[in-house]
């Protein structure tokens, strides 16, 4: 499997945070699909506002496995900001 992970740059959050939110994503990925570590890729890309939101009404026009994380707003972000996302593609 190939998992892609994007997050929003623009937020400007901290390295911390940015792979908290990535590894959230990834959680909730592999609970969507049956791999194996050792044969999985998992790409991580930064991209501003808009090119996250053109990429997940992507995924969603094409009924892709995704999930989109929404932050609960304790440390560096506003409740509800939608921080990251990934899909799960075949290779």
């Amino acid at each position: 499997m190939k998992f892609k992970v994007y997050y929003v740059k623009n937020l400007k959050m901290s390295l911390e945070k940015t792979a908290a939110q990535v590894g959230h994503v990834m959680k909730e990925l592999g609970r969507k699909c049956a791999s194996s570590p050792e044969g999985d890729t998992c790409i991580v890309l930064g991209v501003s506002q808009t090119k996250f939101d053109n990429l997940i009404a992507e995924a969603v026009s094409m009924n892709r496995p995704m999930h989109v994380q929404v932050d609960s707003g304790r440390t560096e972000v506003v409740a509800g900001t939608r921080t990251a996302f990934g899909i799960i593609e075949e290779e």
